[in-house]
């Protein structure tokens, strides 16, 4: 059976053919403006979910790339800190080393002099700031600007008071808690008690009870206060107050489940371990250590009883100390020197990531403008010749063929 072909037919079917050449030719056109594959979810869902998991990683990483960029500013910072710190300790170290050699009490009390300057300018440094805050002085520094607080509180101060012999002297404060009345503790107790317990989380009743337990101390003993301070010379409230001052640093997120500490606490960076006369390992607070320095030069002739500057032996002593204060500080630059190796590891991996999640999304989202090109050139020409053929063949009429 032949089916009869109408002009009609022939016009339907070129107008149809036209507006799909029409339909082609606009969505190659808006590909070509835009730069994008799609412009509706209907067009390709699959890639627009791809392309979106693809955006998603890459604001995950803009975030990470920037804290990195900001944790590396606070450790810049801290190192210089530090190592303007051991530039002090150091110049410290020259100063008793001459105090050896000099013989007359005149050159004694000038190096004296030189002594307590650099001690003035040790605890300067101990309050270095980046921004509105303290380096060293951790989360709970008084001194945070950003809070509207008085400037002129920050995290290291001093405070005379009376010594075991009632003389006078400069007590080192960390956020006004006495650092000073540690000087000189057993290493190990120190460890375990600031370190080794975990307080955290813990309630003051809990926080108590966890480090009489370490201390070997019955918590529910009536008299374990007083046991505990007979054995340590401080009380327990001073050690919970202590065992959290010392795990308190500036940590970021530098990456999914990276928490990174940016700063050096000022307790770490105060305290170093040393040896007693026995021997044994104690802990050593540095600005205390300068304060015998500048007191072995020049001697106190207001203590009681009045004491005269250090013979040689007793300077000798005291340089080994310094040498101890300089490695612990040495150790420090070099633990800051490897998290900023770290980071440096994670920012080249973060830009790699980038560019790979960036290549994700433009293979999801983005034309590719030399094929959109090729192909709209091409739907251009169909659409001529399809107007060209339709033309020819409606132009004909029944006129036409009556003449």
């Amino acid at each position: 059976m032949v089916t009869r072909v109408t002009n009609t037919m022939l016009q339907n079917t070129l107008l149809s053919n036209l507006s799909m050449n029409l339909s082609r030719m606009d969505k190659l056109q808006n590909q070509m403006s835009s730069g994008r594959k799609f412009g509706h979810i209907s067009d390709d869902p699959s890639a627009l979910i791809y392309g979106q998991a693809a955006r998603n990683k890459l604001a995950r990483l803009s975030h990470y790339q920037a804290t990195v960029e900001t944790a590396q500013s606070w450790l810049t910072q801290a190192e210089a800190g530090i190592m303007e710190l051991n530039k002090v300790v150091g110049a410290i170290y020259e100063e008793i080393v001459s105090a050896g050699s000099v013989k007359t009490d005149g050159d004694k009390q000038n190096l004296a002099m030189v002594v307590k300057q650099l001690q003035d300018h040790y605890l300067d440094t101990l309050n270095t700031s980046y921004g509105d805050r303290f380096v060293f002085g951790g989360y709970n520094t008084p001194g945070d600007y950003a809070q509207n607080r008085d400037p002129a509180i920050k995290p290291f101060t001093i405070v005379d008071e009376p010594d075991a012999d009632g003389n006078m002297r400069p007590n080192l404060l960390f956020n006004g808690f006495n650092l000073t009345q540690f000087d000189g503790m057993d290493s190990k107790a120190f460890q375990d008690l600031f370190r080794g317990t975990d307080i955290s989380g813990l309630n003051a009743e809990g926080a108590r009870a966890a480090i009489l337990t370490t201390a070997g101390i019955n918590p529910l003993d009536p008299g374990a206060d007083a046991d505990f301070e007979t054995q340590f010379g401080f009380t327990i409230d001073d050690a919970v107050v202590m065992n959290r001052l010392i795990n308190d640093v500036l940590t970021f997120d530098v990456g999914a489940g990276i928490s990174m500490p940016v700063t050096q606490n000022g307790i770490d960076v105060v305290f170093f371990t040393a040896a007693n006369e026995l021997g044994q390992p104690i802990i050593r607070n540095t600005f205390d250590l300068i304060h015998d320095v500048y007191i072995a030069i020049n001697g106190d002739a207001d203590a009681t009883p009045p004491k005269t500057p250090a013979t040689t032996d007793e300077l000798t002593k005291l340089i080994g100390l310094v040498q101890e204060a300089q490695n612990h500080l040495l150790t420090r630059t070099a633990e800051i020197g490897g998290r900023q190796r770290r980071l440096e590891l994670l920012e080249a991996r973060y830009a790699q990531d980038n560019l790979n999640y960036e290549g994700m999304r433009s293979d999801a989202e983005d034309a590719d403008m030399a094929e959109v090109i090729m192909f709209l050139k091409m739907s251009e020409t169909v659409y001529q010749a399809a107007l060209s053929a339709g033309a020819r063949i409606i132009q004909p009429t029944l006129m036409d063929f009556l003449r």
